[in-house]
């Protein structure tokens, strides 16, 4: 199973945080069971703009356990999911489009400015954002934050990641604060975790401190307050990995027991399906790992390991 995932996307010889993200959550789960695997189905599609058509593999299912600071979930396949983009033209069919909309595209996707973002790299979800930006669409900063997750999949020391999470703050900044909204909470909860990331630690202790939640955020019941003592605890979390100054994407005392554990044993991941080594653990990551509250998780997701075909 394992091997079969990073025999699918390990492309080319830089492909540890690829390969390693979707092994992390994997073995968080133990292992997939039928009713937790992704699931897809070959599915034509027409682009809006030319009328090309194309096959791709879209996603039918898929299960999450999880998310990392910057939001990107774990689950049973690879974040972001893939989105549709037109061979030719390169248009990301981000959402459906008005014919007035279609209409207004043709010129846009067809200029100098969106040719050279395509031959500069840019991913697709940055088109999107772009594409978005330009027909005017609302909440621009949650495809920037979204973009960020695929430039730190590839490379998340590049400088795209960093341009991409530059471009985040910038937006996330805009986003008026309301204790009574979960979507704003969330909004400045990755705006302070983006900062972090950057290196800008003041900052992010500031917006940090300066979350409230309201007791209506989110409305009645179960699921909200649940919801609300979730974000209560992860946004009180995000104090250890500012304190210590640490910009890492995965600061592991932010990820729950399982994810940590495995996160303990990537360096075995990596020996055993013949990835490149990760970075070595850190000071406080040996020691996090070395502690009670993983051991036994530990042991159980190296014994799933070793017995993994």
């Amino acid at each position: 199973m394992l091997a079969m995932i990073s025999e699918a996307w390990c492309k080319s010889g830089k492909c540890a945080w690829r390969v390693f993200l979707p092994l992390l959550a994997v073995l968080a789960a133990g292992g997939t069971s039928p009713t937790q695997a992704s699931t897809f189905t070959e599915e034509e599609v027409v682009c809006p703009v030319g009328g090309e058509k194309f096959t791709r593999m879209a996603l039918m299912s898929i299960s999450t356990w999880g998310a990392l600071p910057d939001g990107m979930p774990l689950g049973s396949g690879r974040f972001p999911v893939e989105l549709p983009q037109c061979p030719s033209n390169g248009l990301v069919m981000y959402r459906d489009f008005t014919p007035e909309e279609v209409a207004r595209l043709a010129p846009f996707i067809a200029s100098e400015g969106y040719k050279a973002l395509r031959s500069a790299g840019e991913t697709p979800r940055y088109l999107a954002y772009r594409t978005a930006q330009f027909l005017g669409d609302k909440d621009l900063h949650w495809w920037l934050l979204e973009a960020s997750w695929e430039a730190k999949n590839d490379d998340p020391a590049g400088e795209r990641a960093r341009r991409y999470n530059t471009e985040f703050v910038e937006a996330a900044r805009l986003v008026k604060p309301d204790a009574g909204n979960l979507e704003a909470i969330a909004a400045r909860f990755r705006l302070a975790n983006g900062l972090r990331e950057l290196g800008s630690f003041d900052e992010t202790e500031a917006v940090r401190a300066s979350i409230v939640i309201s007791p209506k955020a989110g409305g009645k019941g179960t699921e909200a307050r649940e919801n609300r003592t979730a974000w209560a605890g992860t946004i009180a979390d995000l104090a250890g990995p500012i304190a210590r100054k640490e910009t890492s994407r995965i600061p592991i005392d932010m990820l729950g027991v399982r994810e940590a554990a495995g996160f303990c044993l990537r360096k075995e991941i990596a020996a055993k399906f013949e990835e490149p080594p990760p970075p070595p653990l850190t000071a406080f990551e040996q020691e996090y790992c070395a502690g009670p509250k993983l051991s036994e998780t530990i042991k159980e997701q190296r014994k799933w390991l070793r017995e993994e075909d």
